[in-house]
Formats: structure tokens, sequence, C-alpha cells
């Protein structure tokens, strides 16, 4: 079983959240991480609030990130990152952020438990096979703990981190077992982390 770690928008003061005229319904299909598709060329973006032009950006009243340069030179250092991500267009904003795409994909293993039993999530897999990589029907990002702490090093803005797991189907029912004996339903390494924002 491995720990790694899901990271989140940190929903930061006046972060910058953008509007497409192309509908969410079909941005929500082009920008979930393991897509191979990009997006259309002709499909630009606007702010629709915020003024801060952090690491993490996000589609507004939505859950979709773009990310800036600085995350993508992060994250170049521990994979090729040359077909894994493509610009957007952003009028208005200073700053240029990127689509993260074409992502390794891992089944969820508990979806509706982690949702609404407050369990961790676990995802299925024998071994990590990318540092960063995304989960089957879901618009999570997972990182390792060797990525997460190169993102905190490296003072990547509006970002915090949530504890999971990558673990086979066996071990995740060992896991039940075992909790289940005890009456508990939250390992003790499970935690949010929220990195100091400079």
């Amino acid at each position: 079983m491995n720990t790694v770690f899901n990271f989140h928008n940190a929903f930061k003061r006046s972060q910058l959240e953008i509007v497409s005229t192309v509908p969410n319904k079909l941005l929500w299909e082009f920008l979930k991480p393991y897509k191979k598709e990009k997006l259309p060329e002709s499909v630009t973006f606007k702010i629709a609030v915020g003024k801060k032009n952090y690491d993490i950006i996000r589609l507004f009243q939505s859950g979709e990130y773009f990310f800036s340069q600085k995350f993508i030179d992060v994250l170049s250092q521990y994979m090729d990152m040359s077909d894994k991500c493509y610009p957007i267009k952003v009028d208005g904003a200073e700053a240029q952020y990127y689509v993260i795409y074409n992502l390794d994909k891992y089944p969820f293993l508990n979806k509706n438990r982690a949702s609404f039993d407050k369990e961790p999530s676990f995802y299925c897999g024998k071994e990590i096979t990318a540092p960063l990589f995304g989960i089957n029907d879901t618009r999570c990002f997972v990182v390792t703990e060797e990525l997460k702490n190169a993102l905190i090093k490296n003072k990547i803005s509006n970002i915090e981190f949530t504890a999971s797991f990558l673990c086979t189907k066996e071990e995740y029912k060992e896991w039940r077992k075992s909790r289940k004996k005890i009456g508990d339903s939250s390992p003790e390494s499970v935690s949010m982390i929220h990195p100091h924002d400079s």
C-alpha cells in the first residue's frame, strides 16, 4: 500500500476564477486529467472574479483547475510534460495558464465511502508508475510524496494536500476488515496539509 496525495485548490482570497462562452458541460469533459484530447484552440476564457495570479486557479463556480508556468516547471523536473499540458488563452490575465491532461489514471476503489462515510480515498494499483496521475471518472489530481514535497519546497501557491492510498483490491479489503475490528475508519496518517503561501 502506497501513500499518495490528492491536491486541491486552497480557495485563497481574490484568486482568479475564469469562464468561457463554451458550456461548462463540454469543458468538464475536456478538463478531466486523463483526457487525451485538447480543448479546441477556438475556446478562450476571461476573468469572472478575482485578481491574484496564484499557481492554481479554477473554473468559476466549478472545480476544474488551471496551472501556472511555475507549476508546470516544477512538474517538468519529475516527468516529461511535453505531451501532458497545453496553454489556454485567458483575456485580461497577466500570467499564462495551462491545462494538464493525458495523465495515467487509476480506478477509485471506494468513491462512495470516501464521499459519504469519510473514509480516506483508496485507488486501485499495485505500484506507482508516474509522479502525477488522475482517477477514473473524477477530476482528481494525485501526486507522490516526493512531488508533493517539491511543490511545497518551491512555494506553489493556492494548494493543499490530502493523504490517500494506492493499493490492490485485496489490500483495501484487509484494511476495511482491520478497521472494523477496532471501530476506526480513518488511518492515523490521513491529514490535510496546508503549505504556507508566500
